[in-house]
């Protein structure tokens, strides 16, 4: 085997670890999968799967050497040592594991509990309530969808303080979490779940809770097809989101800006291999640092608040940093000026942009907020994202949005990187956005 398939093959395990942790309820239904009287078909299927899957070819004729070499009608039967050495785990489970990886999980179809309020009934709630979260308490039903949900700090907050009320009047609190974060990877060690909370958070009597690791937010394709996100939630929610990832827009600077922009303000940067894992390895400042390999993909704020606005009837986003607040803010008005075409936003280029916009923004205090509408005209209409441009897009506009200055508020769940920014007394105090859609947007 030559060192190029030895680490494909590598790759290959530790996806196959990544899907057996990433979700204890899918990995619990995968044991139907292997009963005496269901194993026949499942490995059956598993064969047509990986025949048909984009994974290199010395990694699918591996698994068909060990799946589909003659006929498998029980476990035993199973070539067990090629199948441990390909998935790292023991036969049945590895077997399970790659069940899990192809989405052949039977899952209960997921009902629509999104709110059965009107958008302008979200947006007078919001008007009437200071804590936006208070929308959880006033719908018939109670969701909410986490995109990068990181330590689970937030959820873990959200859940004691919204689980118990809920509970008694007999509505479950759907809390999904979704991270990029891969749960077997030694990079991101900082955002990974806390072992104990994600226990914690699954045993909850109060909760329907599931967290979702290894999965990029802007492919959840898969996931809708098995079921495993609600069609729609009362609310999404995104905490400190990621620079760069959402600190440039595509649609308004040309790649060879951003990158060289990136290397201006991170430092050099490359993708490297560390022992089985790719990483993206980063010189700043003398030092070499290391993030998981998709830390510099660029997205842009435009595919952000799409998505988010297709998920839910409310969208929330905390603890935003001073470069990600002000090109989602650029998305947001009308006033074209606000998108300069090529040009980054210094101090300088920032005023001349946004002008009497900015000059109020930068006025507010920490716990300050005001109606993005009193001072300037909201877009009436949000594009779709460079990324996705091509087909069909449905159209889009926020009918209202508050801008707050400030990491967390009194009353209201947070992250522990919100609670963070006490600490950071180089950082400009934070952000943080509620923003009502008029329609969801694919």
């Amino acid at each position: 085997m030559n060192l190029e398939s030895i680490k494909e093959l590598e790759e290959f395990r530790r996806r196959v670890m990544a899907a057996r942790s990433a979700d204890a309820e899918a990995w619990e239904a995968s044991r139907r999968l292997v009963e005496p009287t269901q194993f026949p078909t499942t490995v059956q299927k598993l064969c047509e799967a990986v025949s048909g899957s984009p994974w290199p070819s010395s990694v699918r004729d591996a698994l068909t050497l060990a799946l589909c070499s003659g006929q498998v009608t029980r476990s035993t039967e199973l070539a067990g040592k090629p199948l441990k050495q390909l998935t790292g785990l023991p036969p049945t489970k590895g077997l399970r594991a790659l069940c899990l990886l192809l989405n052949l999980v039977p899952r209960q179809a997921a009902p629509s509990i999104a709110s059965s309020l009107s958008p302008s009934e979200v947006e007078a709630m919001v008007r009437k309530h200071d804590n936006p979260f208070d929308l959880l308490l006033q719908a018939p039903t109670a969701s909410l969808l986490d995109l990068g949900a990181g330590d689970l700090s937030f959820a873990d907050e959200l859940a004691a303080q919204y689980g118990p009320p809920l509970s008694q009047r007999g509505i479950p609190l759907v809390l999904h979490c979704v991270d990029r974060i891969d749960p077997s990877s030694r990079l991101g060690a900082p955002l990974h779940p806390d072992a104990s909370r994600l226990s914690s958070l699954r045993s909850n009597p109060h909760l329907q809770f599931r967290y979702i690791g290894d999965r990029d937010m802007f492919h959840f394709h898969e996931l809708d097809r098995t079921h495993v996100l609600l069609p729609r939630y009362n609310m999404v929610t995104c905490w400190a989101p990621a620079t760069p990832t959402f600190a440039y827009e595509p649609s308004r600077l040309s790649d060879p800006v951003i990158q060289a922009d990136l290397r201006r303000t991170k430092g050099e940067f490359r993708t490297v291999q560390i022992e089985r894992e790719r990483a993206l390895e980063v010189h700043h400042q003398g030092r070499y640092l290391l993030f998981p390999p998709w830390k510099f993909d660029i997205r842009g704020p435009l595919a952000l608040l799409r998505l988010m606005a297709a998920r839910g009837s409310l969208s929330v986003l905390g603890a935003i940093d001073s470069q990600v607040f002000w090109e989602v803010l650029a998305q947001l008005v009308e006033e074209p000026r606000a998108r300069p075409a090529d040009q980054l936003y210094t101090p300088e280029a920032l005023a001349e942009a946004f002008g009497e916009v900015h000059r109020q923004l930068s006025r507010l205090p920490v716990g300050g907020a005001l109606d993005l509408a009193d001072i300037t005209e909201l877009r009436r209409i949000i594009p779709p994202a460079a990324s996705t441009a091509r087909g069909k897009h449905d159209a889009l506009r926020f009918r209202h949005v508050r801008v707050r200055r400030g990491a967390f508020f009194h009353g209201m769940p947070a992250s522990s990187t919100a609670r963070m920014f006490d600490r950071m007394t180089e950082e400009t105090p934070p952000w943080f956005l509620t923003l009502v859609p008029e329609q969801s947007a694919p």
